[in-house]
């Protein structure tokens, strides 16, 4: 027998409450007007001897109400008389050329035995008869790599991750596998060239080596930077919300980061038809995201979707934001906005702590796998509670 939360059969130890009420009871003395009870004082003497328990039947009803409500609780499964299943592996590789030539050799012997083998992206395209080298790189987050797990197909899968070891998989809190799993990990040791934009004035924005950014005429010649910006120019921002009150909020953020670290941005208030935007800003889910286009969406929960839109469940403004009241907004859309065009993004890996801690296996059963165990001992406890009311009502316990 297996259980989804076992962790909750501690709360079998409850069963020594009803134990105890019952001795406390029955020490509960009631004086009664009795006459001649001198001749009872031998017999009392001889019945008081060690403990003894009243209504046993009562009490261990009782027990096993508890007991059952544990069990109940931890969602026992059985599983006794079933086949164990065929275990499926499937080896999900992040789309990137330095995985794919680090686990080269891995990856074409598991094509070899049949298994499936698929790159982490959109279409989970599988390398069935396609070399394995080849394969572009493309822009990979964490986000990217939960969406993929999702969509697959879970159940009674090992699967096997190969991913490059980097802080980027740290930008989400947890990322649930299969409980069968494994990961395999490589450290992209080349030096990337650092991105970089091209603000007012000309001035080159970079994250310099202690890890601030910068704004300065030339490039850090010790650092090895992209041979384009990622972007140049103005940011063409729009901003378009519902209430004024964010609006005003968002804009006097922008405001104060273009004075601090030298955005240059071009606000729009309103849409403009021939006009494409880098930056949207709106508390509007948009029907058609662009991929060209960074969204950040206020007032609404985190859905699944692209890596270009981040959401915030509280709407931008100082009395339903502690960002905005505190005067943290700034800055909290800068970060965003870096991390967008990758700026603040470093070779550095995960430590195997940090690695084991952000991986959560789980195992959730089915439905159906629950009804059966489960709706029995609903019944079983209903029917316990039933007597358990019946004989304290007509005991008077």
């Amino acid at each position: 027998m297996q259980f989804v939360e076992p962790f909750l059969l501690w709360g079998a130890l409850a069963v020594s409450i009803p134990v105890a009420i019952h001795f406390w009871h029955q020490k509960q003395g009631k004086p009664l007007p009795w006459a001649a009870t001198q001749w009872l004082i031998e017999k009392q003497q001889q019945q008081s001897r060690g403990f003894r328990l009243d209504n046993v039947p009562l009490l261990i009803i009782r027990c096993l109400l508890l007991i059952l409500l544990a069990f109940l609780l931890a969602q026992p499964i059985l599983n006794w008389f079933q086949q164990p299943p065929a275990i499926q592996k499937v080896h999900l590789v992040q789309p990137s050329q330095a995985v794919a030539d680090n686990y080269k050799f891995e990856l074409t012997d598991a094509r070899k035995k049949g298994e499936k083998v698929i790159w982490a992206d959109e279409r989970l395209s599988e390398l069935d008869d396609k070399p394995i080298n080849g394969q572009p790189s493309t822009r990979f987050s964490a986000l990217k790599l939960q969406t993929a797990i999702n969509r697959l197909d879970t159940k009674n899968t090992e699967l096997h991750l190969y991913l490059i070891n980097s802080q980027k998989l740290a930008d989400v809190p947890v990322i649930s596998v299969p409980a069968k799993f494994s990961l395999h990990t490589a450290v992209d040791s080349a030096a990337q060239p650092r991105p970089y934009l091209v603000v007012k004035n000309e001035q080159k924005m970079f994250i310099n080596r202690t890890g601030k950014l910068v704004s300065l005429p030339t490039l850090d010649p010790t650092l090895k930077f992209q041979s384009v910006p990622v972007h140049s120019g103005p940011i063409a921002v729009l901003l378009s919300y519902q209430k004024a009150q964010e609006q005003q909020t968002v804009k006097a953020a922008l405001a104060a980061l273009s004075d601090v670290y030298g955005f240059d941005f071009s606000i729009d208030d309103k849409p403009a038809s021939n006009r494409s935007y880098d930056w949207i800003l709106t508390d509007k889910l948009p029907s058609k995201p662009s991929p060209q286009t960074f969204y950040t969406l206020s007032g609404m929960a985190q859905l699944d979707g692209q890596a270009n839109v981040m959401f915030t469940n509280e709407s931008l403004t100082p009395q339903t934001s502690d960002r905005a009241a505190t005067g943290q907004l700034p800055e909290w859309l800068g970060l965003q906005l870096l991390h967008h065009y990758e700026l603040g993004l470093t070779n550095a890996s995960l430590s195997n702590r940090d690695l084991q801690s952000l991986f959560v296996p789980t195992n959730k059963p089915t439905t159906e796998q629950q009804a059966g165990i489960q709706h029995g001992l609903l019944l079983l406890f209903v029917c316990l509670l039933a007597v358990e009311r019946w004989i304290a009502l007509t005991k008077n316990a």
